[in-house]
């Protein structure tokens, strides 16, 4: 019996020891992470999705076009990965494209800074990755806000103010009172000014409208480095002058123009006052 007894144990032992070995460990779903002053990098498996501070819920979705060049062959060009972001946040969702070579590389929702860093695993000529063998690194920082300026009101008399060197805008989010802006210029060897004025004429619609226009000084500079930088506004004093000139107290559309003056994409921001 004692004989017996021992081998028994002897097999639960080795099974467990085995287990413990072979077994996959599952990655944890609805990751709750905080962000402090430092940004945090996560790696987030196919169909995993992480909750940042009860404020976003982000989920990676899947890999469209992946056409990196492969760890074995030699290529022109380095190619691009196309990553699928769902981004849940104030009772809405909303997807997302982001690049691992093109624009956008980041998005910025409800006061963070979501960026793609790597897209896993490195592809190679004799095979084909599978979606769920996909996995992504994201680096997550928080906007802010005390960097923020503030918008300028002004008359459209004043319009000259506005100066008109070429500014791309990649992306547009209103954030309550913080309008941001991802924007590219070439530079790199002298100090740009980059701004935002509101006229303080309105069109008197349902809901009223009001228009906003970037201005880009780019201070002659004439290197070609390319730079891409978020810059956020404070749109207080919009809010503050709409509420006390015109009595308005729900919310008006945001009419974007750029530098040349034309309308951006997606131009109409709903802004809640």
């Amino acid at each position: 019996m004692n004989r017996l007894y021992k081998i028994l144990t002897a097999l639960l032992l080795v099974f467990s020891v085995s287990c413990t070995q072979y077994s996959e460990i599952p990655f944890p779903d609805g990751i709750y992470i905080s962000i402090n002053n430092e940004p945090v990098t996560i790696n987030l498996k196919y169909n995993q999705e992480i909750n940042i501070e009860g404020k976003i819920i982000l989920k990676f979705e899947g890999v469209g076009a992946d056409s990196r060049c492969g760890v074995d062959v030699v290529c022109v060009w380095a190619g691009d990965g196309e990553v699928f972001l769902k981004v849940s946040a104030n009772n809405s969702s909303q997807r997302y494209t982001l690049h691992t070579n093109l624009d956008p590389r980041e998005i910025s929702v409800n006061g963070y800074v979501i960026q793609l860093v790597n897209l896993f695993p490195a592809p190679r000529s004799d095979r084909r990755i599978n979606q769920q063998d996909y996995n992504i690194d994201l680096r997550i920082s928080k906007i802010d806000g005390s960097s923020a300026r503030t918008v300028q009101l002004i008359d459209a008399s004043n319009m000259w103010m506005i100066s008109k060197d070429l500014l791309n805008v990649t992306d547009v989010t209103l954030e309550d009172d913080f309008l941001n802006f991802t924007v590219g210029y070439s530079g790199g060897c002298r100090e740009h000014r980059i701004e935002l004025f509101a006229l303080k004429e309105i069109a008197k619609s349902n809901p009223a409208q009001v228009s906003v226009h970037l201005s880009h000084f780019a201070n002659g500079d004439m290197c070609e480095a390319y730079i891409t930088k978020k810059e956020q506004f404070d749109l207080t004093p919009l809010k503050q002058l709409l509420k006390s000139n015109y009595g308005i107290t729900d919310r008006v559309i945001l009419i974007i123009s750029d530098t040349s003056g034309r309308p951006i994409r997606n131009p109409a921001v709903e802004y809640k006052l």
